[in-house]
């Protein structure tokens, strides 16, 4: 009997659990949600500015990129940065640590074993690259920091005879409450017919330390 009734509670519990959540929506809650994260993934560019500054001073970014953060899913935090007129986005990751890439990786070339895996692990969609080649290495300059990168193309294993381009930068920064630097990734990937060098280097250039 006990345990009937332990089973009648918990149906019932659930049962004003759904129901509650049913008025939350029908009563606009939705729009409401919907509008919270609105408000946190495309703040005003001064709040943006300020509570992003973990990462850099983004003070000085032409408008032409619109800045957003994001949620953090996959255990790495980041931000992105739209580029409107072509709808180009940058990433920037927060892998908080240097023990699984630094910008001294690029340096040495040990970047070329470590970039598939660390390109896995950050993806967000199902596509799949392959063919991997690293056509390119060098570096920008933002606020006389140097921020080096590499340059490779790949096609895309989800999409026949689909190239794409990309560029990996990274770069190291103190966090306020971080008692070590903290290694940021900046990663792009673009159709390779629509790749223009200019977008990111725009986009890093404009960077303050």
């Amino acid at each position: 009997m006990g345990c009937l009734k332990k089973i009648i509670k918990s149906i019932v519990k659930k049962i004003i659990m759904i129901a509650l959540i049913v008025a939350f929506f029908s009563l606009g809650g939705y729009a409401f949600v919907k509008n919270l994260i609105n408000s946190y993934q495309n703040p005003a560019r001064a709040e943006f500015v300020q509570t992003e500054k973990n990462y850099a001073d983004f003070s000085s970014v032409p408008n032409d990129y619109q800045l957003c953060r994001c949620f953090n899913l996959f255990g790495y935090k980041k931000i992105n940065a739209k580029y409107l007129p072509t709808g180009q986005k940058i990433t920037i990751y927060d892998l908080k640590n240097e023990q699984k890439i630094s910008p001294a990786d690029f340096q040495t070339k040990a970047i070329d074993k470590k970039i598939n895996s660390l390109l896995d692990n950050l993806k967000d969609s199902i596509i799949t690259l392959e063919n991997f080649e690293i056509v390119q290495r060098g570096s920008y300059i933002a606020n006389n920091k140097t921020i080096p990168f590499i340059k490779f193309e790949a096609n895309v294993k989800n999409i026949p005879f689909k190239k794409v381009v990309g560029i990996v930068a990274c770069y190291s920064t103190k966090n306020e409450k971080a008692k070590v630097p903290s290694t940021k990734l900046v990663l792009t990937i673009v159709d390779y017919k629509a790749y223009n060098p200019m977008i990111l280097k725009g986009f890093i250039s404009a960077l303050k330390f």
